[in-house]
């Protein structure tokens, strides 16, 4: 560079050229204004309907800021055995390498009782279809506490 040449950076977009999103740190130019600043009134009658709404339809048993409710999850062993988590989020992390997703995943599969299509067991004729409800994520059957198929799986004591 030379002396005396005036060199300025590249202006950096507040927006990802690629896909358009805005970048971290980006400050909306509405922040902090009110509606009658930037929005038209026919937009604010809009937006006011749509929070009616909200309140309106907004659960009422459960505070705003809830989530959605957790449920007990079981997992049943191949001898009988059985464990009883509080949620899947527990049941993951006992597993250790575990996924919740998948457990979830069994769980809703064995709730929902669908007919296997493709039943291939032995000695059966071609089409043979059965409810099946021991799907497994690594090795062990996954049932929902409220669902009631679990208590035919275990071992009694």
């Amino acid at each position: 560079m030379n002396y005396g040449e005036l060199r300025l950076p590249p202006e950096r977009k507040p927006y990802n050229p690629i896909n358009g999103q805005f970048l971290k740190g980006h400050e909306p130019a509405n922040k902090g204004k009110p509606w009658s600043k930037w929005m038209t009134k026919r937009g604010q009658r809009k937006a006011r309907k749509g929070w009616k709404n909200l309140e309106l339809h907004r659960p009422k048993e459960r505070p705003d800021t809830a989530g959605r409710c957790r449920k007990q999850v079981i997992a049943v062993m191949d001898d009988g055995s059985w464990l009883l988590f509080p949620y899947l989020g527990a049941a993951a992390i006992w597993l250790g390498e575990g996924n919740r997703e998948n457990i979830g995943r069994c769980c809703r599969c064995n709730a929902s009782r669908k007919i296997c299509k493709h039943d291939w067991r032995p000695n059966q004729p071609k089409g043979a279809s059965r409810v099946n409800t021991d799907h497994k994520y690594q090795g062990i059957r996954w049932y929902f506490e409220s669902d009631s198929i679990w208590t035919t799986k275990i071992k009694e004591l």
